[in-house]
């Protein structure tokens, strides 16, 4: 995998911002860093793995400070780092896979550095700290992106806050699963952001669309994202969202591969019944907005999975399943 143009798309696809020069300056720290690593291999300069380090030390600064930004809505300028850090973890702001990396980073490679002036690092130590920070960016960077698309969907939602209501209202009384599967339907009918000429969606992006959309359309859900489903934190679903005792998991997929039809509903089928949830949506993608069908299968004698595709992916014949469908 190539780290930095990974990095590079993800910056890619961000919509513009004050947070965006802050982050091509960690993608050009972080390219800084391999070029001093390869300066080593290549002359045998033993120097140049510390200066990798003290590079990956700025992209690690500069990625807390653009997520600052970002995250926490407040201007980064004039802020001490530790005080940055400080509050992003104080109020929970990370997520449980970002925190790891930043204390992996910051206790093996930037406390160290940081403070004992005479330290010298190798290429072994070079090479993780530079992997280990590319992590880090990347994992934030997927978090900024669903947070920026959660604003930009729940400011649309909200201008057609009345047309939701009236399309709404026939499920807005019925089981979750039915009022959620409704949701859904609506958010892929006219809430999908078309792909762009050179890229599309993120599925960090996506899932913050969705979490948006939801927010403004149906205030009274609890919804939560990247939700733990069993205690060893193995197992996440994209979407858990409550209402009233009532849980149902969402499960996204990008694009919808007929031969993975099943696959998909035995995936979601296990996240049921590690989270010991009975009711489920799989939700295949519209690639721009579009009408979806809609599949129901029963699943462990109370419980129902509920499968939304794009109109005309007929997938009735791909489940491989006994299932009652209907049109929406």
């Amino acid at each position: 995998m190539d780290l930095v143009d990974t990095l590079r798309k993800k910056i890619d696809v961000l919509d513009d911002g004050e947070y965006v020069p802050g982050l091509k300056a960690v993608l050009l720290h972080i390219e800084t860093a391999f070029r001093h690593l390869s300066r080593g291999q290549e002359a045998d300069e033993e120097t140049a793995f510390t200066d990798a380090i003290y590079r990956t030390n700025q992209a690690f600064e500069g990625s807390i400070k653009e997520a600052y930004r970002v995250l926490a809505g407040q201007d980064p300028a004039k802020k001490r780092p530790y005080d940055i850090e400080s509050y992003l973890e104080q109020n929970n702001i990370f997520r449980s896979r970002v925190l790891s990396q930043l204390t992996t980073y910051r206790t093996e490679w930037r406390n160290p550095s940081a403070h004992d002036y005479k330290l010298d690092f190798d290429e072994s130590e070079a090479f993780l700290a530079i992997v280990s920070v590319s992590a880090f960016a990347c994992l934030l960077l997927d978090q900024i992106a669903e947070r920026l698309a959660f604003a930009r969907s729940q400011a649309e939602a909200d201008a057609q806050k009345d047309a939701l209501a009236q399309n709404l209202a026939p499920t807005a009384n019925s089981t979750l699963l039915v009022y959620l599967a409704q949701l859904l339907s609506q958010f892929c009918a006219i809430h999908m952001q078309p792909p762009t000429s050179s890229s599309k969606q993120t599925e960090s992006q996506v899932i913050g669309a969705l979490h948006g959309f939801l927010a403004s359309a149906a205030p009274d859900l609890e919804v939560k994202t990247e939700a733990r489903l069993d205690p060893e934190k193995s197992f996440r679903a994209d979407l858990l969202v409550s209402r009233n005792g009532e849980v149902v998991v969402v499960e996204l997929k990008r694009r919808l591969v007929k031969q993975m039809v099943v696959a998909a509903m035995a995936q979601v089928q296990t996240y049921m019944l590690i989270g010991g949830v009975k009711d489920a949506v799989l939700l295949f993608l519209p690639e721009r907005p579009s009408e979806v069908e809609q599949v129901a299968v029963s699943v462990g004698g109370d419980g129902k999975l509920v499968v939304l595709a794009p109109q005309g992916s007929n997938l009735a014949l791909h489940t491989d399943v006994h299932a009652s469908h209907g049109r929406r």
